[in-house]
């Protein structure tokens, strides 16, 4: 449970910032699907209060919102519970379509194995670390008789398929707050990238359970952005897909760059 220390709001002259931060986070968690997130500053402002008065109305059904927060009261009661006070948000326990065709183009198709180490999709005709092969499938070394001379689309189709499952599963188990559909997917889609391991120690799974938790990043975003990097090197392709995929989670557009 987080813990405010005094005040935020309309009204209030001197809030304090880690007060305003940690309520800033709280009102990203519980914000509407689709609805873009306010910033995480530690600065209050107009956004700051209107996203407050929105949450008393839609959540609380308050006629006059007063776009203040107090320890211990109503408000933020309801704002430190469980996500699922909202009703558009639900417990996504598999990706929709959307996410699976948005991951599929994303991956890109290859019938041939290539090595996802280098630019470009040139076949390989050995098998090296980062031998690749139908939607992102990384090949094993004992797989590689297997996948040389190339699998159909029907085949790749059904390795996507099997593939998928234990990314699913890692973020059911690891996130443990309910997640509207579109956000599941969009964790889903991160997880497939930077790995189960990777994604179950991150700094994103750790703020989207807990929004006030301790982190060296300045909020989600941050932390979700910050997985740009290859082998060292900070990729353009990684910032498209993680920009795509954090307009996935904050609204719900399903578009590849």
């Amino acid at each position: 449970m987080a813990s405010l220390s005094a005040a935020v709001g309309r009204g209030v002259a001197r809030p304090f910032k880690k007060d305003v931060l940690l309520v800033q986070k709280l009102l990203n968690r519980h914000r509407q699907v689709g609805a873009p997130p306010i910033d995480e500053d530690g600065a209050q402002g107009d956004e700051t209060f209107e996203a407050i008065e929105e949450f008393q109305q839609r959540v609380l059904g308050m006629l006059r919102p007063d776009g203040r927060i107090d320890p211990g009261g109503r408000t933020f009661r309801a704002l430190d519970e469980a996500v699922a006070v909202s009703p558009e948000v639900i417990s996504a326990a598999a990706m929709t379509h959307q996410g699976r065709a948005l991951l599929r183009s994303v991956e890109t198709l290859a019938l041939r194995p290539y090595d996802d180490q280098k630019s470009g999709m040139t076949r390989i005709t050995a098998w090296v670390p980062g031998a690749t092969i139908g939607y992102g499938h990384l090949i094993a070394r004992s797989e590689w008789s297997r996948y040389r001379d190339g699998i159909t689309a029907a085949q790749a189709d059904a390795l996507f398929d099997a593939d998928l499952v234990p990314f699913e599963q890692a973020v059911r188990e690891t996130i443990k707050v309910p997640l509207a559909a579109n956000r599941f997917d969009a964790l889903v889609i991160l997880a497939f990238n930077i790995g189960v391991s990777a994604f179950a120690r991150s700094s994103v799974a750790r703020l989207v359970n807990d929004p006030a938790a301790s982190s060296s990043y300045r909020n989600l975003e941050a932390a979700w952005k910050s997985w740009n990097k290859s082998q060292g090197k900070v990729m353009l392709g990684l910032e498209r897909r993680r920009q795509c995929e954090w307009n996935v989670y904050t609204k719900g557009v399903y578009e590849r760059w």
